[in-house]
Protein backbone atom coordinates (compact mmCIF):
# COMPACT_ATOMS: atom_id res chain seq x y z
CA UNK A 1 0.00 0.00 0.00
CA UNK A 2 1.27 3.15 -1.05
CA UNK A 3 2.59 5.87 1.91
CA UNK A 4 0.65 9.54 1.05
CA UNK A 5 2.30 12.62 1.83
CA UNK A 6 1.10 16.22 1.65
CA UNK A 7 2.34 19.68 0.88
CA UNK A 8 0.36 21.45 3.80
CA UNK A 9 0.35 25.17 3.20
CA UNK A 10 -1.61 25.92 0.18
CA UNK A 11 -2.78 22.79 -0.51
CA UNK A 12 -4.18 21.25 2.59
CA UNK A 13 -4.91 24.41 4.37
CA UNK A 14 -5.53 27.67 2.87
CA UNK A 15 -2.81 29.82 3.45
CA UNK A 16 -3.22 32.42 0.67
CA UNK A 17 -6.35 33.37 1.99
CA UNK A 18 -5.16 34.18 5.66
CA UNK A 19 -2.11 35.32 4.85
CA UNK A 20 -3.88 37.93 1.87
CA UNK A 21 -6.14 39.25 4.68
CA UNK A 22 -3.36 40.04 7.42
CA UNK A 23 -1.03 41.80 4.22
CA UNK A 24 -4.47 43.95 2.49
CA UNK A 25 -5.04 44.77 6.40
CA UNK A 26 -1.39 46.40 6.32
CA UNK A 27 -1.38 47.32 3.21
CA UNK A 28 -3.75 47.29 -0.32
CA UNK A 29 -2.74 45.36 -3.12
CA UNK A 30 0.33 43.85 -1.50
CA UNK A 31 -0.25 40.34 -1.52
CA UNK A 32 0.93 38.94 -5.24
CA UNK A 33 4.00 40.78 -4.81
CA UNK A 34 4.40 39.23 -0.87
CA UNK A 35 4.34 35.50 -2.43
CA UNK A 36 5.95 36.03 -5.74
CA UNK A 37 9.24 37.73 -2.61
CA UNK A 38 8.32 34.48 -0.61
CA UNK A 39 8.96 32.19 -3.25
CA UNK A 40 12.04 33.57 -4.57
CA UNK A 41 13.74 33.95 -1.18
CA UNK A 42 12.83 30.06 -0.55
CA UNK A 43 14.25 29.11 -3.46
CA UNK A 44 17.11 30.90 -3.63
CA UNK A 45 18.08 29.76 -0.02
CA UNK A 46 21.84 28.31 0.19
CA UNK A 47 21.17 27.34 3.58
CA UNK A 48 18.96 26.68 6.77
CA UNK A 49 16.59 29.53 8.07
CA UNK A 50 14.01 29.79 9.98
CA UNK A 51 10.56 30.32 8.42
CA UNK A 52 9.39 33.18 10.16
CA UNK A 53 12.65 34.60 9.42
CA UNK A 54 11.91 34.07 5.67
CA UNK A 55 8.25 35.74 6.20
CA UNK A 56 9.55 38.63 7.86
CA UNK A 57 12.38 38.81 4.67
CA UNK A 58 9.41 39.10 1.98
CA UNK A 59 7.09 40.97 3.98
CA UNK A 60 10.38 43.98 4.27
CA UNK A 61 10.81 43.44 0.80
CA UNK A 62 7.61 44.08 -0.52
CA UNK A 63 6.81 46.87 1.80
CA UNK A 64 9.71 48.56 0.45
CA UNK A 65 9.01 48.10 -2.79
CA UNK A 66 5.96 49.64 -2.74
CA UNK A 67 7.19 52.82 -0.03
CA UNK A 68 5.39 51.35 2.95
CA UNK A 69 7.70 51.28 6.39
CA UNK A 70 7.53 48.24 7.85
CA UNK A 71 7.04 47.89 11.97
CA UNK A 72 7.60 44.72 14.01
CA UNK A 73 4.07 44.26 14.63
CA UNK A 74 3.58 43.49 11.06
CA UNK A 75 5.48 40.50 11.26
CA UNK A 76 3.97 38.81 14.22
CA UNK A 77 0.75 39.64 12.56
CA UNK A 78 1.42 37.60 9.83
CA UNK A 79 3.19 34.65 11.47
CA UNK A 80 0.26 34.47 13.36
CA UNK A 81 -2.44 34.73 10.23
CA UNK A 82 -0.07 32.32 8.72
CA UNK A 83 -0.14 29.36 11.36
CA UNK A 84 -3.67 29.78 12.57
CA UNK A 85 -4.39 28.91 8.77
CA UNK A 86 -7.71 26.83 8.21
CA UNK A 87 -8.14 23.96 6.49
CA UNK A 88 -9.80 23.35 3.12
CA UNK A 89 -13.02 21.19 4.14
CA UNK A 90 -12.22 18.58 1.54
CA UNK A 91 -9.05 18.23 3.21
CA UNK A 92 -10.27 17.25 6.16
CA UNK A 93 -13.01 14.77 4.58
CA UNK A 94 -10.08 13.13 2.55
CA UNK A 95 -7.67 12.41 5.01
CA UNK A 96 -10.42 10.61 7.19
CA UNK A 97 -11.58 8.50 4.17
CA UNK A 98 -7.79 7.42 3.56
CA UNK A 99 -6.88 6.65 7.38
CA UNK A 100 -10.11 4.47 7.20
CA UNK A 101 -8.48 2.71 4.63
CA UNK A 102 -5.49 1.91 6.24
CA UNK A 103 -3.04 4.47 3.98
CA UNK A 104 0.05 6.03 5.69
CA UNK A 105 0.35 9.95 5.85
CA UNK A 106 2.65 12.64 6.25
CA UNK A 107 3.26 15.85 5.90
CA UNK A 108 6.45 17.89 4.18
CA UNK A 109 5.79 21.16 5.01
CA UNK A 110 8.63 24.48 4.34
CA UNK A 111 7.85 26.00 7.40
CA UNK A 112 8.67 25.44 11.66
CA UNK A 113 7.37 22.71 13.67
CA UNK A 114 6.46 25.46 16.00
CA UNK A 115 4.30 26.56 13.39
CA UNK A 116 2.04 23.05 12.69
CA UNK A 117 1.70 22.49 16.20
CA UNK A 118 -0.72 25.26 16.08
CA UNK A 119 -2.46 24.16 12.84
CA UNK A 120 -2.26 20.92 13.30
CA UNK A 121 -4.67 21.40 16.37
CA UNK A 122 -7.22 18.47 17.11
CA UNK A 123 -6.21 16.57 13.82
CA UNK A 124 -2.58 15.44 14.43
CA UNK A 125 -4.28 11.81 14.48
CA UNK A 126 -4.67 12.09 10.72
CA UNK A 127 -1.20 12.29 9.79
CA UNK A 128 1.73 9.14 10.58
CA UNK A 129 4.87 11.74 9.82
CA UNK A 130 4.99 15.39 10.15
CA UNK A 131 8.63 16.49 8.32
CA UNK A 132 9.34 20.23 8.12
CA UNK A 133 12.28 22.00 6.71
CA UNK A 134 13.65 22.72 10.95
CA UNK A 135 14.02 19.27 10.82
CA UNK A 136 15.09 18.49 7.24
CA UNK A 137 17.64 21.06 7.11
CA UNK A 138 16.31 22.09 3.50
CA UNK A 139 13.04 24.09 1.50
CA UNK A 140 10.87 22.94 -1.02
CA UNK A 141 12.10 23.14 -4.05
CA UNK A 142 15.31 21.64 -3.49
CA UNK A 143 14.96 18.37 -4.03
CA UNK A 144 17.00 17.18 -0.63
CA UNK A 145 13.66 18.37 1.07
CA UNK A 146 12.31 15.13 0.31
CA UNK A 147 14.87 12.86 0.18
CA UNK A 148 15.88 13.55 3.97
CA UNK A 149 12.02 13.65 4.68
CA UNK A 150 11.38 10.21 3.39
CA UNK A 151 14.85 9.25 5.20
CA UNK A 152 13.28 10.63 8.32
CA UNK A 153 10.10 8.80 7.29
CA UNK A 154 11.98 5.18 6.69
CA UNK A 155 10.00 4.69 3.61
CA UNK A 156 11.36 4.06 0.21
CA UNK A 157 10.84 6.83 -2.67
CA UNK A 158 8.80 4.23 -4.86
CA UNK A 159 6.31 2.97 -2.31
CA UNK A 160 5.02 7.10 -2.29
CA UNK A 161 2.36 9.10 -3.60
CA UNK A 162 3.32 12.78 -2.87
CA UNK A 163 0.01 15.49 -3.55
CA UNK A 164 0.58 19.11 -3.35
CA UNK A 165 -1.20 22.15 -4.95
CA UNK A 166 2.28 23.66 -5.92
CA UNK A 167 3.93 22.16 -9.48
CA UNK A 168 6.55 24.75 -8.61
CA UNK A 169 7.45 23.78 -4.90
CA UNK A 170 6.60 20.23 -4.83
CA UNK A 171 5.44 18.54 -8.09
CA UNK A 172 8.17 19.19 -10.34
CA UNK A 173 11.23 17.94 -7.69
CA UNK A 174 9.42 15.01 -6.38
CA UNK A 175 8.84 13.52 -9.34
CA UNK A 176 12.08 14.39 -10.87
CA UNK A 177 13.21 11.97 -8.00
CA UNK A 178 10.98 9.15 -9.39
CA UNK A 179 7.86 9.98 -6.51
CA UNK A 180 4.85 9.41 -7.88
CA UNK A 181 2.55 13.02 -7.87
CA UNK A 182 -0.81 14.20 -8.00
CA UNK A 183 -1.85 17.82 -8.04
CA UNK A 184 -4.71 18.85 -5.73
CA UNK A 185 -6.38 21.89 -8.26
CA UNK A 186 -6.77 24.71 -5.86
CA UNK A 187 -4.80 27.16 -8.67
CA UNK A 188 -5.89 25.55 -11.98
CA UNK A 189 -2.13 24.26 -12.58
CA UNK A 190 -1.85 21.80 -15.35
CA UNK A 191 -0.34 18.51 -14.20
CA UNK A 192 -0.05 15.12 -15.55
CA UNK A 193 -2.58 13.39 -12.81
CA UNK A 194 -4.97 16.14 -10.80
CA UNK A 195 -7.80 15.88 -8.72
CA UNK A 196 -10.34 18.93 -7.73
CA UNK A 197 -10.96 17.72 -4.19
CA UNK A 198 -8.68 15.32 -2.07
CA UNK A 199 -11.65 13.34 -1.07
CA UNK A 200 -11.62 12.41 -4.46
CA UNK A 201 -8.14 11.02 -4.26
CA UNK A 202 -7.93 7.19 -5.52
CA UNK A 203 -4.54 6.80 -4.73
Amino acid sequence: MKIITFDLYGTLVDWRESISKALEFICKGSTRKFFENEFNIVKELKTYAPYSTILSQALKKTLNEINVEFREEYERLLVTAFSKSQFYPDSILGLILLKKKGYITGIISNTEKRFLKITLAGVEDLFDHIVTAEDTGFYKPNRKAFTRAYEIMGVDLKDVIHVSAYPQYDLEPASELGVETVCLNRYGYSWKRSVQRLDMLEP
